[in-house]
């Protein structure tokens, strides 16, 4: 008699532990399965905010006037002209030429050797032309309120109608009736017909400028 009601409980006991543990095995593994999952979704945004941070920063640094140089030996030969300046300032900014003093416009950077001059930013070259005085022009506009002009170019690799990119060589330094000593050009930054100095244009924000 008791060895049939053992028998008889065996069965009963072991579908209980059997339903026990699968209970708890599925309770781990959807327990495995929502820790993958959060951390796959914690790792998708975290991947998401990186990508966004890179893409941000990428698009500023694109957006970023530079200088129209990269050569360490050019320097500043005549100041843009602002009346505001102090006297010794306002002399450096005048160009003398057949015996007249004229205010300077721009920028003239100048070197004793070779050195490339690029675009300052993105933009279109919507004119290539000789002056009589500094040479060869190359004009630049970015939009339709900003125009840069390159007086004093040699070896210009663009054209009329090319797109250009932030630090695409336009050509290179060169002499003029100014300077007859060494490589130099002008630099003009022209904002709503208006000209700007050069040397704070270049800490400006471009989209202050649209």
């Amino acid at each position: 008699m008791r060895r049939n009601t053992l028998k008889n409980l065996i069965l009963p006991t072991l579908f209980i532990t059997l339903v026990v543990a699968s209970f708890f095995s599925i309770s781990i593994f959807n327990g495995l399965l929502m820790g993958n999952e959060q951390n796959y979704d914690y790792s998708k945004s975290l991947m998401k905010e990186v990508t966004e941070y890179t893409l941000k920063e990428t698009e500023l640094e694109a957006k970023k006037i530079v200088k129209p140089y990269v050569s360490e030996n050019v320097e500043i030969d005549t100041y843009y002209y602002n009346k505001d300046n102090d006297n010794e300032r306002k002399e450096k900014s005048l160009i003398f030429y057949e015996n007249t003093y004229m205010p300077s416009s721009g920028v003239i950077y100048t070197s004793s050797e070779d050195f490339d001059v690029i675009s300052v930013y993105d933009g279109k070259v919507t004119n290539i032309k000789e002056d009589d005085i500094l040479g060869s022009v190359v004009e630049v506009t970015h939009n339709t309120n900003l125009i840069t002009y390159y007086y004093s170019l040699k070896d210009i690799r663009v054209n009329v109608g090319d797109e250009i990119k932030t630090g695409t060589i336009l050509g290179r330094g060169t002499t003029n009736k100014l300077k007859t000593e060494k490589n130099n050009f002008l630099f003009e930054v022209y904002y709503q017909g208006k000209s700007l100095d050069p040397e704070n244009f270049y800490s400006m924000n471009i989209d202050e400028l649209q």
